[in-house]
C-alpha cells in the first residue's frame, strides 16, 4: 500500500525593493491594454481594471504554454500596515500536475516560481503558512479511533500531554461527522489542535476520507490527485498546517541536526548580515523541502507527533506515531524500537 507526502498549500512572505510595486506592477498594469504583464515565459493577470490601484494589487501568476498553467496568486503592497512584504500563494493544482517525469519520479510546478521572484527582484523573507499532506492508502481513521478508545493498550499524549485519566474530556481532539437527514458518514474526519489559537504560531493536523471528499468534487480534481499519487481506490489524508513561527523553529531544529547544511553564519557579521543570511538559509531548506519527499515526510512526523502520539503500555513504553498506527498489526506495533520517546528530527542522509 502507498504513503505519499506533498506540499499541500503554501503562502509565501516576500520582501519588494523600493520600485517594485510603482514601476514593475501598477504602472505596467496601467499601460497595459489587456491588463496583463508578460516576462521571460512567465505572465501576471488581474480580475479587471478596478483591482489595479496605488495600495494593493493581487495578480495570479502563469507559466507561458500551449496550454498555460496557473503557478499561484501575488499579493502586491504599498500600505504602512506591510511595508515593503509581498506574498505569494501557490495554486494547489500546480503542485499535483506533473511538469515532467524522470527515472520514475515526478516532478511538479514547485520551482518555477522562484524564477519569476528573481526577475521581479524579490527576495525570499519567511513562510506565512504551510500544509503537508500525508495521504494514505491505509485505514488511518479507525486505527485512532481504536487507540483512543483502548486506555488499557495505550497512552495518549495529546498535544505534548498524556492524557492522565480516561474519563477526562479531550481538549484538543474533535472528531466530526458528515451526514444527510437520514445517513451519517461511516468515518468522521478528526482534528487536532490547541483550543486557543495564536497568529503566526499555528499547528494542527486533520484527517480525513479524501475519496470521500474527491467523490464530492469536480471531477477534474480527482483525476488529478488521483494520477499525482497513483491511488486508485481508497485515499485516507492527513494534513499538518503549521505557520510561520512554529516552521522556523523546525528549520533551524533541522539545521542544527545536520550539521548547518541549510544555514552557517559567517563571521565577523553584523545584524543585518545575519537577517540575510537567516532568509538565504531558510529559502533552501524550503526550496529542497519542495523538492525532497523524504524532507516532507520528516516535518510531517515530527508535528503529527507532537499534535497526537500513542505508547503502548508496555515495560519499553514504546512511542507510536499515528502513522505507525495505521501500518501496523498491535502484535507488530509490541515489535516496534522501544527507544522513540519523543518526536525527532530525523538527520539528512
Amino acid at each position: 500500500m502507498k504513503t505519499i507526502y506533498n506540499i499541500d498549500k503554501v503562502r509565501i512572505c516576500l520582501l519588494q525593493h523600493e520600485n517594485c510595486y510603482d514601476y514593475y506592477i501598477y504602472s505596467r498594469f496601467q499601460h497595459s491594454t489587456n491588463k496583463e504583464i508578460h516576462f521571460d515565459g512567465f505572465f501576471l493577470t488581474v480580475e479587471d481594471s478596478d483591482s489595479v490601484n496605488d495600495k494593493d494589487i493581487t495578480a495570479t501568476l502563469w507559466l507561458e504554454d500551449e496550454v498555460p498553467v496557473e503557478l499561484g496568486t501575488f499579493t502586491f503592497n504599498k500600505s504602512k500596515k506591510y511595508g515593503s512584504k509581498c506574498f505569494f500563494t501557490y495554486a494547489t493544482k500546480s503542485l499535483y500536475m506533473a511538469d515532467n517525469v524522470y527515472m520514475e519520479k515526478k516532478s511538479n510546478y514547485f520551482t518555477y516560481p522562484f524564477f519569476t521572484f528573481d526577475k521581479l527582484g524579490l527576495m525570499f523573507n519567511n513562510i506565512t503558512s504551510i500544509e503537508i499532506a500525508c495521504d494514505t492508502e491505509y485505514s488511518v481513521i479507525n486505527k485512532i479511533q481504536y487507540a483512543v478508545g483502548k486506555p488499557d493498550v495505550f497512552d495518549m499524549v495529546l498535544l505534548r500531554k498524556k492524557v492522565n485519566n480516561p474519563e477526562d474530556v479531550l481538549v484538543g481532539y474533535w472528531e466530526y461527522y458528515q451526514r444527510s437527514r437520514i445517513r451519517k458518514a461511516p468515518r468522521p474526519s478528526l482534528y487536532i489542535h490547541r483550543q486557543r489559537y495564536e497568529a503566526g504560531n499555528g499547528c494542527s493536523l486533520k484527517i480525513y476520507d479524501k475519496a470521500r471528499e474527491l467523490a464530492q468534487s469536480r471531477s477534474d480534481k480527482e483525476v488529478l490527485t488521483r494520477a499525482w499519487n497513483g491511488m486508485a481506490d481508497r485515499i485516507q489524508r492527513m494534513e499538518i498546517a503549521v505557520e510561520n513561527r512554529q516552521f522556523r523553529r523546525f528549520f533551524e531544529k533541522m539545521n542544527n541536526d545536520n550539521h548547518n547544511k541549510w544555514l552557517v553564519y559567517s563571521e565577523p557579521t553584523t545584524k543585518e548580515k545575519r537577517q540575510d543570511e537567516y532568509r538565504e538559509g531558510i529559502e533552501h531548506f524550503f526550496f529542497d523541502l519542495g523538492m525532497n519527499e523524504g524532507l516532507r515526510e520528516i516535518m510531517f512526523n515530527y508535528f503529527s507527533d507532537i499534535l497526537l502520539h500513542f505508547k503502548l503500555k508496555n515495560h519499553a513504553k514504546t512511542q507510536v506515531s499515528v502513522l505507525d498506527l495505521a501500518v501496523n498489526s498491535l502484535a507488530d506495533l509490541r515489535k516496534l524500537d522501544g527507544n522513540k520517546c519523543k518526536p525527532q528530527c530525523k538527520p539528512m542522509k
